[in-house]
């Protein structure tokens, strides 16, 4: 079968779950399957092609006027899957905005079907923005198959369909399926390290201001690593604080900072699918703390393989992280317990049913 990965970007690069998913998939289908990875060329000094780890990277380049560029993008991926020879049997497009959107035109007009996977609450809050309300539905419905990351995020996307677009419903629903993150597992034993690690990009969605409070309240030593517009509003705010601001962190640090974290924390406002890093830091058998965006409330339960907490709630994460420093015992429960779980989502666990799913919605 020949896939094409469609993705708005894609590694290396400074990105989130999304493009650290799709890699990974382009990776793992790539020794059964042809895999063509559809991406903007972004930096602009990447090049245009490229072949690795067994499948092949096409990078478009990308408009530098704002409002052109979504025509822009749409009329360059449409045109490079037209290019692609042999065609594809599947389109599998990571966000319904533009990947999707853009893989639904090309696959109607080339015969091609599209499969769109949800990365993301914010895709399916219809009601936080006109676009979406507007374009997703109909995106969802000209695909072949919709995918969500986990049970909840299914259930609030079509509780939003029943609220913003009740005629969309029935068509989504019956086209709709549950695919979780793949995972790798490190192997052996991981004593407990000594530093709370937030990883993530700096937003405000990520609530990375609440950790450095909480952190600081509760005279813990605090790694964050990640990068983005919030970086310079962080740091002032942790000054003072025995915080430690990575950057961009390449997988192999990652490793490291895994490691060496006591317990890792996701302070998330929204905007969440089936968090990556949560479920990382779970595979390292980390206790971890995170609020209930819609994947965390599948993936943790309070007390047993995690801790929940309200969002924008510094008091509540303090309490929690004095709970796991002061319990040994306890940490080390919930870590074992969290490892568990994350052993749910290795690749040799998911990758059946993403076959499967290819297989049910491929032109083959």
């Amino acid at each position: 079968m020949h896939v094409a990965i469609l993705i708005g970007h894609f590694p290396p690069g400074s990105f989130g779950g999304a493009e650290i998913q799709a890699e990974g998939w382009a990776k793992r289908l790539s020794d059964r399957h042809r895999v063509t990875v559809i991406t903007r060329r972004d930096p602009p000094g990447q090049s245009e092609r490229e072949e690795r780890d067994g499948f092949t990277v096409v990078r478009l380049p990308v408009s530098k006027l704002p409002l052109w560029r979504t025509f822009s993008d749409i009329a360059a991926i449409g045109r490079a899957v037209g290019a692609l020879n042999p065609r594809p049997d599947v389109l599998l497009c990571f966000q319904t905005f533009v990947s999707g959107l853009a893989g639904v035109r090309a696959g109607k007009r080339l015969g091609i079907p599209a499969i769109v996977w949800i990365r993301g609450e914010a895709e399916y809050r219809l009601g936080d923005s006109r676009v979406n309300a507007l374009v997703s539905p109909r995106v969802w419905c000209g695909a072949r198959g919709v995918l969500v990351q986990s049970e909840q995020n299914r259930v609030d996307l079509l509780h939003e369909l029943e609220r913003h677009a009740p005629a969309r419903v029935v068509a989504v629903r019956e086209r709709l399926g549950v695919i979780g993150n793949g995972l790798d597992l490190p192997a052996g034993t991981l004593p407990p390290g000594t530093r709370v690690l937030s990883v993530g990009r700096l937003i405000a969605d990520k609530g990375m201001d609440v950790v450095i409070d909480a952190a600081r309240a509760a005279a813990l030593p605090l790694v964050i690593a990640g990068d983005g517009p919030e970086r310079a509003a962080l740091e002032a705010r942790a000054a003072g604080a025995d915080c430690r601001f990575e950057g961009f962190a390449s997988r192999d640090r990652l490793d490291t900072l895994y490691r060496e974290a006591s317990v890792a924390v996701l302070a998330a406002r929204r905007g969440e699918g089936l968090p990556n890093v949560l479920l990382e830091a779970m595979a390292y058998a980390r206790p971890v703390v995170a609020t209930p965006c819609a994947g965390t409330r599948d993936l943790l339960v309070d007390g047993v393989n995690g801790l929940v907490i309200p969002p924008d709630d510094p008091a509540a994460l303090t309490a929690a992280l004095r709970r796991l420093g002061g319990d040994a015992t306890f940490a080390a429960a919930l870590g074992a317990e969290a490892r568990r779980t994350a052993e749910r989502f290795a690749w040799s666990a998911v990758r059946p049913q993403l076959e499967a799913a290819l297989a049910r919605w491929s032109a083959r």
